[in-house]
């Protein structure tokens, strides 16, 4: 179920789906929605006692649209903390794929006694060296995208039925490789998160690295590797995703059954 929150200065749009153990996910990107994360393996975990959190980050999909300024790390995590409010979720489960990792860990480091459990997807706690390439346009980004997509996957489907179905935003995504993502650097600080954290990456992921040591440096730590599967574990290996999630938020080794379609 999509849902609107009104919160301080804006307005998120957010998937509301099943009943049990709050998660809010974070997309990736950044630049593009929460399309992304509308995949079986993040879909089914509302199958299993989760109940599934999705918002379009400021600046994306149906959410606000601000100036560049207002596109911060800072600010995205802030507004995790305002939506987890609005919901009355006082402890609550975090996930974060690749970029949406960045804001998980950056939001970890500032509430930690909110959550009961962290979940990184593919990401780093930094830092992270990217080519920095400005676009004028959501069209041009679309493009550049496209052109990327099939390197996220490690197997012969490169899943372009998702790609069509993504929504594509210039300014956080400018604001975010220009100016964020230079300065984004955690090493030192996450080594004091004592947040239970359970950590997925594919075997052929850049990431992978990133993510073993985070591993190494994380005192409760958990590290999944996948075996090929690349940037998007939860689509190559959706079901040992689903099975990997559900029994670190629940506690229950749950049956994967049929997939959610879209």
């Amino acid at each position: 179920m999509t849902n609107t929150a009104d919160l301080d200065r804006v307005t998120l749009s957010y998937t509301d789906v099943g009943s049990g153990t709050p998660l809010i996910c974070l997309h990736g990107g950044m630049g593009v929605d929460r399309q992304t994360l509308h995949a079986a393996g993040i879909l089914d975990l509302s199958k299993h006692g989760i109940r599934l959190i999705i918002p379009d980050q400021r600046g994306h999909g149906k959410s606000s649209h601000d100036g560049d300024a207002e596109y911060t790390h800072a600010t995205w995590a802030a507004d995790t903390r305002s939506l987890a409010r609005h919901l009355n979720l006082s402890r609550f489960a975090l996930l974060g794929h690749s970029y949406g990792g960045f804001i998980a860990l950056e939001y970890a480091l500032r509430w930690p006694d909110s959550l009961s459990h962290l979940v990184l997807v593919a990401t780093s706690a930094g830092p992270v060296f990217a080519r920095t390439v400005t676009f004028a346009t959501d069209a041009e980004l679309r493009e550049h995208f496209r052109g990327i997509w099939p390197l996220f996957f490690a197997g012969e489907n490169k899943h372009f039925d998702l790609f069509e179905k993504l929504g594509f935003s210039v300014g956080p995504y400018n604001a975010a490789f220009q100016r964020e993502l230079p300065a984004y650097d955690l090493h030192e600080r996450v080594t004091e998160l004592r947040v239970p954290m359970l950590l997925i990456v594919g075997s052929t992921d850049p990431y992978r690295a990133h993510m073993e040591w985070l591993a190494e440096n994380t005192p409760e730590a958990t590290l999944c590797v996948l075996e090929h599967v690349g940037h998007f574990p939860f689509i190559e290996a959706s079901a040992d995703f689903v099975r990997e999630v559900v029994y670190f938020l629940t506690g229950r080794v749950q049956p994967v059954g049929d997939h959610t379609e879209l």
